[in-house]
Formats: C-alpha cells, sequence, structure tokens
C-alpha cells in the first residue's frame, strides 16, 4: 500500500484517538507546542509528526508507543473488515433479490396457469427452470463443503426435470434423444470436476484433453438420432480443426515460454488464421461456394478484384490481413520484451 494510502490511514486513527480524548485540533496543538495547520495536515494524511513528536503525542492522547506505531495497521485491518462486511451485504442483496425473483416468477406463473387454462401444464416448465437458474445463484451460498458437487448434482436433476417438463407438456419422441444428448453435455462439467477433486496435478491440460474427447463424443450422441453422412466426412474434420486451434492457443499460453504480449500476439495469430482455414475445410468437405482460396487470402490484389466484381467475399480476406498485421505486430513486441526481460 502506498505511502500516501498509510498517512490517510494513520491521520484517521490520530483524528479518531483526538476525539475520544475529547479535544479541538487546537487544544491539542497547544498541548504538543504546534500550530493547529500541522494537526491538521496530520489528520488529513498530509504529513507525518516528527519521531521527536511521538511519546508528547501518545501522552497527550492517552495511547502507548506501540499503539502509535500500529495505528496504521489497525486501520487497514478495519477497512479490510469494513470492505468485506460490505462485499457480503451486497452478495446477500444480490441472493435475496434473485430468491424475490424466482418466488415472484412462480407464484405469478402458478396463478396465470390456473387462472387461464384451469390446469397446471406449461407452470412446471417454469419451475424446473427457476429451480435450475437457483442451483447457480443461490444453492452455492447454502454449503460451506464440497459445493462444486453439490451444485453441479443439483443442477443436473434440474435439467433432467426441465426436460421431462417439456415433454409433458409437448409430447413426442423427442425426449430419448433429449435426455442422452443432455446426459453427454453434463458428462464435461462432470468429467472435469472428477478431474480437479480426484487427481489435482496438471488439471488445465488434462480438462483440455478431456474437452477434447467430449467433442466428439457428443457429436457422435447427436448423429445417432439424427442420422446422416455428416459425422466422419465433415464434423470429426471440422471438429478436429478447431481442437487443434484450441490446443495451440493452450500451449501457448500455459507451456511457451514468454511474457503475456508474446502470448497474446500467438493467440491473436492463430485467431486471425481461423476464417481461412475454416472456410477451406468448408470448401472442401462441402459445396464450393465461390469464396476465396487459402492462399488467395493473402492477396491483396484478388481482394481488389473481387471487390471491384461486387463479391461480398472481399470481406473477409481484408479481415484477415488486418488480423495479421496486428497479430505479428504484437508478436514482435512480445519478442523484444522477452529479449529484454531476459537480458535483466
Amino acid at each position: 500500500m502506498g505511502e500516501t494510502v498509510e498517512r490517510k490511514f494513520f491521520g484517521e486513527y490520530i483524528r479518531k484517538k483526538r476525539l475520544e480524548a475529547g479535544m479541538t485540533q487546537k487544544e491539542l496543538a497547544g498541548r504538543l507546542f504546534v500550530t493547529e495547520s500541522t494537526v491538521s495536515k496530520w489528520e488529513r494524511g498530509l504529513s507525518y509528526p516528527d519521531v521527536s513528536m511521538v511519546v508528547p503525542i501518545c501522552a497527550a492522547l492517552g495511547i502507548t508507543e506501540h499503539e502509535f506505531f500500529t495505528a496504521c495497521d489497525d486501520d487497514q485491518a478495519h477497512t479490510r473488515e469494513r470492505q468485506a462486511a460490505i462485499w457480503r451485504g451486497i452478495t446477500k442483496g444480490t441472493r435475496r433479490f434473485f430468491a424475490a425473483g424466482y418466488a415472484v416468477a412462480v407464484v405469478v406463473c402458478f396463478i396465470c396457469n390456473l387462472a387461464v387454462f384451469h390446469t397446471l401444464d406449461w407452470f412446471w416448465i417454469v419451475l424446473a427452470a427457476c429451480a435450475l437458474a437457483f442451483c447457480f445463484t443461490n444453492l452455492p451460498f447454502l454449503f460451506r463443503g464440497n459445493r462444486p458437487a453439490i451444485c453441479l448434482g443439483s443442477a443436473s436433476g434440474c435439467l433432467i426435470l426441465l426436460l421431462l417438463a417439456c415433454w409433458i407438456n409437448v409430447g413426442g419422441w423427442w425426449i430419448l434423444g433429449g435426455m442422452c444428448i443432455a446426459a453427454a453435455c453434463l458428462a464435461l462439467p462432470w468429467d472435469w470436476w472428477a478431474v480437479w477433486r480426484f487427481y489435482g496435478k496438471h488439471v488445465p491440460p488434462l480438462c483440455m484433453a478431456v474437452l477434447t474427447v467430449w467433442v466428439f463424443g457428443l457429436l457422435a450422441v447427436i448423429w445417432a438420432f439424427t442420422g446422416g453422412e455428416w459425422l466422419v466426412p465433415v464434423a470429426f474434420p471440422l471438429a478436429l480443426a478447431g481442437c487443434g486451434f484450441l490446443w495451440a492457443g493452450f500451449a501457448a499460453v500455459y507451456w511457451v515460454p514468454g511474457g503475456p504480449w508474446l502470448k497474446a500476439g500467438v493467440i491473436a495469430l492463430l485467431a486471425s488464421f481461423g476464417t481461412p482455414v475454416f472456410n477451406g475445410l468448408c470448401d472442401l468437405l462441402l459445396e464450393d461456394t465461390g469464396g476465396p482460396r487459402f492462399w488467395k487470402y493473402f492477396s491483396v490484389g484478388d481482394m481488389l478484384e473481387r471487390r471491384a466484381a461486387g463479391d461480398p467475399s472481399w470481406v473477409n480476406p481484408l479481415i484477415f490481413q488486418i488480423m495479421l498485421v496486428i497479430s505479428i505486430a504484437i508478436v514482435a513486441a512480445g519478442i523484444v520484451a522477452e529479449a529484454r526481460r531476459r537480458r535483466r
């Protein structure tokens, strides 16, 4: 904490002790044989008393020298306590706001559903949705231990209840696929929790590995209920490319040594290549959309020709070229910053 802030805390302490002693600034200044403006400067945090004034100040205020020298630390502790109390008040008020909102929504929907339709059908959807939201906004504050597992388990159950409420209201065989897809989606947060809870080492790369496997598993589950010939020839290659970019960005942040500028430059460089790579893959795996090939993204002439011809696909190369220049500049700045850091 800076010296200015420390003087402010110290000044507040002197002022508090002076008021407790029932003295004005003028009276304290008279006892210490200093001017009233000097005392005012102490209390406003503009200056510290001279070391020779410690004993007279302690005698005038009725405090010990130890209390005098620890005044700043004491006031900082009290300030932290006040800030913590303010934060607790804010979080408590927010929880009450959400709880009141859920209660109002449930009551109003209950009355409207009965009054208008003379039955309870879509009300159960609202109730399950509010319960699901409650798991994320209020439930974590009701338990002290094992919060992630409790909240995740409750949210999983509420999500299933929400799907069942929708199915009861509209019917259909879609519930089977919906349940399987929901289970596949829930597998990711549960696997992440298991890695964090039971392994505890190398959590980020393990979570990345789980995410990679999960993406392909989720696509397979969706394909099992939708059918078609899109899974292996289209979805898997695109997912593989996406995971490749994701892993490259993760490696740049997690493993590659370097400062924040260098890491940010690598991430920006990867992001700039996202459009040409995925557009090129889509042209290869699906219909040729007539957009520029991968190498054409580097050509300013081809971009201008497409713009002159009224082809809207010229915008993608423009964005790519701008992002490429910016990312290269950031990488260069990161390399320079890293070289300076290593020379120190």
